[in-house]
């Protein structure tokens, strides 16, 4: 299990990066929702999401973007509690399942894509530096 890609959130959109610090009890340094609460930072699986951006369903292929992309984490198994360790950050599940977004044509069909289940929402326990490649460990 390992980070495939990162991102943050700033006043003038989104930016992939290749490292991140994570700020205990916070959230991302530099991202504009860095305010705390039970979800300071998005997590999500990119083999998921590649397949839903490639067939181009839903609103999710365009406007969710999560903090962390992930390759190997079993989103179905976390539950929330549990502590991700990446180097010396420790993230714990504070949520999983993102909200869809009401005005999406599967939410108006009456069903749902994939990313659903495939992400979750964390608190930093112990912040410092994150990079893509670093290993995930449960």
């Amino acid at each position: 299990m390992y980070i495939a890609n990162l991102r943050v959130k700033t006043e003038n959109g989104e930016e992939q990066v290749e490292a991140l610090e994570l700020i205990q009890n916070l959230g991302i340094k530099g991202d504009k929702k860095a305010k705390g609460g039970d979800r300071q930072v998005c997590l999500a699986d990119e083999k998921a999401l590649t397949e839903y951006r490639e067939k181009n369903i839903g609103l999710c292929t365009k406007r969710f973007m999560p903090n962390i992309s992930t390759i190997g984490v079993d989103y179905s198994l976390l539950e929330c509690g549990q502590k991700l360790t990446i180097g010396n950050v420790v993230i714990e599940i504070s949520a999983y399942e993102k909200t869809c977004f009401p005005e999406c044509t599967l939410v108006e069909a009456g069903t749902h894509c994939e990313i659903l289940h495939n992400c979750a929402f964390g608190k930093i326990i112990s912040g410092g530096p994150i990079h893509v490649g670093n290993e995930i460990v449960l």
